[in-house]
Formats: C-alpha cells, sequence, structure tokens
C-alpha cells in the first residue's frame, strides 16, 4: 500500500468518494469496505469541512495500485510513440501512399494529409536506382529476411532503408518487386 499524505491529494480523494456516491456509485463504496455511516457523512458535509479534514497531518490515506496495469499502459504509449514515428519517418523518406498504408493500417486521406504537412509538394517520385545497386538491395533484403525472420515487414525495410539512406523507400520497394511484375 502506498501512503497518501498530500492535503491536496487527500482532498482530491475525497471528493472522489463523494462524487461516487453522488452518480449512483454507492454499492461499489460499501462492497469496497466503507461504512453506510461514514458515506452518509461525508456525503452531507461541506467542501470546507472536506478541506479540513484533509489538512489534519494524522490522516492518512492509503491507496494499492496495480503495478502490473500501470507497466502494461506505458509500453503501449511507447509502442504508439514508436509507430508515430516509424510512420513520420517513412512518409519522409519517400514511402509510397499504399506501402503506408499497409504497414501502418491507415487510409490514404490520413496518410496524404501527413505527407502534405512533412514533405515539400515539389517532392517527386524517385528513380530507380542503377542495376548494380539494385544488386545490392536484393542481397542485403534477403539477408535481413534470414537475420530478422521474426521482424515485421515495416522494420525490415526500415532496416533496408538504414542500409540504402539516399534510395527512397518507393524506390527500394520497387526494386525488391522488380521481379514480381
Amino acid at each position: 500500500m502506498l501512503s497518501i499524505t498530500n492535503p491536496t491529494l487527500k482532498k482530491m480523494l475525497l471528493d472522489q468518494i463523494v462524487e461516487r456516491i453522488d452518480t449512483g456509485g454507492l454499492d461499489d463504496l460499501l462492497q469496497a469496505g466503507f461504512s453506510h455511516e461514514f458515506l452518509d457523512s461525508l456525503r452531507h458535509r461541506t467542501t470546507r469541512d472536506l478541506i479540513k479534514v484533509s489538512e489534519f497531518t494524522d490522516l492518512e490515506f492509503r491507496v494499492s495500485l496495480e503495478e502490473h496495469m500501470v507497466l502494461s499502459i506505458l509500453q503501449r504509449l511507447d509502442l504508439q510513440r514508436r509507430d508515430a514515428k516509424m510512420l513520420e519517418y517513412f512518409v519522409r523518406h519517400g514511402a509510397a501512399v499504399q506501402v503506408i498504408c499497409t504497414l501502418f493500417r491507415r487510409s490514404a486521406e490520413e496518410v496524404r494529409a501527413l505527407r502534405s504537412q512533412l514533405v515539400s509538394p515539389d517532392a517527386k517520385r524517385t528513380r530507380m536506382p542503377p542495376t548494380d545497386v539494385r544488386d545490392q538491395i536484393h542481397t542485403r533484403w534477403h539477408e535481413l529476411q534470414s537475420r530478422q525472420s521474426d521482424a515485421t515487414m515495416r522494420d525490415q525495410l526500415y532496416a533496408l532503408h538504414q542500409s540504402f539512406p539516399d534510395t527512397a523507400i518507393d524506390a527500394l520497394c520497387r526494386t525488391l518487386n522488380e521481379f514480381n511484375e
């Protein structure tokens, strides 16, 4: 249990209890172990009384925290942040709209809107790299697929672009698909 001694936090907790009572959460509070007498008394007190109660230094609130839940939410936030950065990276480095839609599960309208914010309107489709560079791209791609077999297509394309940073992602994708046509 975590001990809460801060008067502001104690007042907020008391307010939360009163709000729960007023919004139909009385049964939940009773099941949590609060008595009818306590809840009734708390509900009919003025804000000034609740402030005075929260200022008593001897009064200590104890709360529990679901650590695993907080960690899970933090991990989800990290993944969302990583996905947003990766999405921006793909847009800035010339991935085709359809590729981005597939890899990031976004609509074409969303991708075009993001592209209009991040990329100059003068940006044009890049040419295919020379044959010797395309051969290097194919070789590197096969290395990545065998070494990172559990990685997502997005992560593999990112790693491929890291190996060929001067080549737009769209040109890399067209190179990878040049024999599929």
